[in-house]
């Protein structure tokens, strides 16, 4: 099963900051995390797969959480962090200006998710994600 490996946001004063552990809050994200957007609530989950830097969205979207193991995870789907609910919001989607797009190459990032936790807890690297 995949683990979380790392743990990053953004804080109040725009500080980027790298944790072992974060609280997460029911509809809420990440407890003390900047909030950027509409999507204000949402966390995001990269895969640890070579990050291709010429690509539009490794330069537009940050990760929050990162896991080792690819996990297929679709929209609307609930699966859990050690023992925290989540239900996926949307899969990453690819912008037709991109690079990648253009050439048709390979993009790591589209497994990328955008999550939100359905109930508060504390998540930390270790954990697991359980579908």
């Amino acid at each position: 099963m995949s683990r979380l490996i790392c743990i990053k946001y953004e804080d109040k004063e725009g500080i980027q900051l790298s944790v072992e552990q974060v609280e997460v809050l029911k509809d809420g994200g990440i407890k003390g995390a900047y909030k950027k957007g509409k999507e204000v609530l949402d966390c995001v989950i990269y895969f640890d797969e070579k990050i291709n830097l010429k690509g539009l969205c490794s330069r537009r979207f940050k990760y929050n959480l990162l896991f080792d193991e690819v996990v297929n995870l679709n929209k609307g789907q609930n699966f859990k962090i050690g023992d925290i609910e989540f239900v996926v919001l949307r899969n990453k989607e690819c912008f037709a200006e991109c690079e990648l797009v253009e050439q048709k190459a390979y993009c790591p990032l589209r497994n990328a998710v955008f999550i939100r936790a359905l109930e508060s807890g504390i998540i930390k690297v270790g954990y697991e994600i359980k579908k």
